[in-house]
């Protein structure tokens, strides 16, 4: 799902980025022709992007729709429901804080540093991961499983520095099977994910390390977690499986991303149809200064 997702962006990407790239080259130097084209390429991907969005709606928004108006769900059709969730067997245990979840990310993350002139560079992680533990939505809809694996994207995250969260996260580490991270493992970090996306038993977990780093590295790492709480309310958004009484992210040839949030009800629909015209605005701002820029480069150069 995300491989072939990637796949196609990056050969519209280098397709667009090509095209202004030969109108620039020779106006102006290389590098700056080179920036310049990947933010017209960039910019004009996300315009055509969220005008897809605002004119003809997103899943997300539609199925939201439904869900408030109260609805029965629809076999085969992206659905969304909200209500607390709750794990169908026992909780997980979240590596730092060591709370009781349904869900959890996690990433220990190195210091940042600064170069020579001052300017401030963040650390890369050193481990990081995330589960998923069998679950269900007690919603307005029905009970709803959870049988596909979201990133915890828009759930806070909490920092911990104290002596037993960070005597946890040691444990956690070194009783672990960790896949490789960084540069030359990047095909096997997306492979990971793509896995995890496209899961859909309910019961997911994957942990990363930064090739060569050790428990004892943790010591001089931010600790920082997210975690979805037994008995929070959430919104949960895919395709709805009738025969298993669930949402998952792949059925009968179609394919959808699981999403899960916090929160739901009426503020949740209002957020998703507002949401792409403030993307939208920010696209059009962007590909705008781009664009005006690559204009000026193509006329003449900056001179």
């Amino acid at each position: 799902m995300i491989k072939k997702g990637c796949a196609i962006g990056a050969v519209v990407m280098l397709g667009l980025f090509g095209a202004y790239l030969s109108l620039l080259w020779g106006k102006i130097e290389a590098v700056p022709a080179v920036i310049l084209a990947g933010f017209g390429a960039l910019g004009l991907v996300m315009v055509v992007g969220q005008l897809k969005a605002v004119i003809f709606g997103s899943g997300d928004t539609g199925a939201l729709k439904r869900a408030e108006q109260g609805l029965p769900l629809e076999d085969g059709q992206e659905e969304a429901v909200w209500g607390a969730i709750e794990p169908l067997g026992d909780p997980l245990a979240a590596p730092f804080s060591g709370r009781a979840c349904v869900a959890y990310e996690y990433d220990a993350k190195n210091p940042s540093s600064r170069d020579s002139e001052g300017r401030e560079t963040s650390g890369g992680s050193t481990v990081s991961g995330f589960a998923l533990a069998p679950s269900v939505i007690r919603s307005g809809r029905g009970d709803v499983r959870l049988l596909g694996f979201s990133l915890l994207t828009e759930f806070p995250a909490k920092t911990f520095d104290d002596p037993a969260s960070r005597e946890r996260a040691v444990r956690h580490a070194a009783s672990t099977e960790f896949t490789e991270m960084g540069l030359a493992k990047i095909g096997a970090m997306i492979s990971t994910l793509d896995e995890a996306m496209a899961d859909d038993d309910g019961s997911v977990r994957k942990d990363l390390r930064m090739k060569g780093a050790t428990a004892a590295d943790l010591a001089a790492c931010t600790l920082e977690e997210k975690v979805v709480l037994p008995g929070e309310t959430v919104t949960a958004i895919g395709l709805w499986d009738a025969a298993r009484g669930g949402l998952v992210p792949k059925l009968r040839g179609k394919s959808a991303v699981v999403r899960l949030l916090p929160g739901g009800g009426a503020a949740m629909v209002a957020h998703a149809e507002k949401r792409p015209w403030g993307l939208l605005f920010f696209s059009l701002l962007w590909a705008g200064f781009a664009h005006v820029f690559i204009w000026l480069a193509w006329r003449g150069g900056f001179d």
